[in-house]
């Protein structure tokens, strides 16, 4: 008789080769993960993503910095460098009011894999995907505008940006592009950069 492959596999065996930390890192890196994809479809299939998700994501995100960085409040400050940079994406119209709450919980989750340095990988977090959708918003303008045209209008956008009180213009430049798909690879590039910096 033929014994079955999963006779040879040992359970017990598999929970002895990693700590309860790395389960932990495992199964929140699983969750960041399932995030991150849900949200990529919902945003490309739909163009919106679900606010009861974004809440959910953010609290197991919270529990979980709140386990590997005890007693630290500089997740506030991580929250408020998101929502920042969402902001001013949604001020310049490249973005929607979902994209700045992805910023808020990407920010949330990819500091909690740091161990050192938050502040600062929340910064380039934010900064890959901030860049991300400039550089697919100035390709779109240039497509619809042209070279010289787009020049012109984005210098007067960037007057407008640090004029108080004005308001930018309300044109829209691509309707149909996710924000999650810039999320996804400033998510994937920051994490990238953080085991290259530790």
């Amino acid at each position: 008789m033929i014994k079955s492959p999963l006779s040879y596999f040992s359970f017990n065996e598999l929970l002895g080769v990693f700590s309860v930390d790395q389960w932990l890192l495992l199964g929140a890196f699983f969750l960041f993960a399932l995030y991150v994809v849900m949200n990529l479809y919902t945003d490309i299939q739909y163009r919106k993503t679900s606010n009861i998700q974004h809440l959910f994501s953010l609290i197991v995100g919270l529990s979980y910095f709140s386990y590997t960085h005890q007693g630290s409040f500089l997740v506030l400050v991580i929250m408020l460098i998101g929502l920042v940079f969402g902001l001013i994406l949604e001020r310049m119209n490249t973005s929607s009011p979902g994209d700045t709450k992805m910023f808020v919980v990407m920010s949330v989750w990819i500091t909690s894999f740091a161990q050192e340095n938050l502040i600062l990988h929340a910064l380039i977090f934010c900064t890959i995907t901030y860049s991300f959708q400039l550089a697919f918003s100035w390709i779109a303008w240039v497509r619809k505008k042209g070279l010289v045209k787009a020049v012109a209008e984005q210098k007067e956008q960037l007057i407008l940006l640090f004029t108080p009180g004005v308001s930018l213009g309300k044109e829209v430049i691509f309707e149909n592009w996710p924000g999650a798909v810039n999320m996804c690879l400033g998510a994937i590039f920051t994490l990238l950069a953080g085991g290259l910096m530790m």
